[in-house]
């Protein structure tokens, strides 16, 4: 999860605009590529999920995927605080914070349900 700061902490799954043309999965691994250094690949299709935000209301379009090639780091340090990996636990603590995505927060029984028992505890 990329730690943004542009508005204040949001945690929020790499991800942007999907520019002119461009289909949703390769606006995903264009974004993995710029904003974690690395390679994207199996993407899976997770769910529309409406998220609210400083730039505005609006559907995300929410992919699950694997890192193919490279090792993800913050390629973008001006624009994100840092990155991380973090557990379901997290995620949770991060959504009664206030720092969770709407778009994330909605998608958490999703989420869920596609975890190993111990990796939701």
């Amino acid at each position: 999860m990329m730690h943004n700061v542009k508005h204040g902490l949001r945690i929020e799954p790499p991800g942007g605009k999907v520019h002119e043309g461009e289909k949703y999965e390769d606006a995903l691994i264009r974004e993995i590529r710029e904003e974690l250094g690395a390679a994207a690949g199996n993407l899976r299709f997770l769910g529309v999920y409406e998220t609210d935000s400083p730039e505005g209301d609006f559907p995300v379009h929410t992919f699950l995927c694997d890192i193919i090639e490279g090792k993800p780091r913050n390629a973008e340090p001006e624009k994100f605080l840092r990155f991380g990996w973090h557990s379901f636990k997290e995620l949770l603590r991060f959504k009664e914070e206030g720092a969770l995505v709407p778009n994330i927060a909605r998608a958490l029984e999703e989420l869920k349900g596609l975890m190993k028992p111990q990796d939701s505890a």
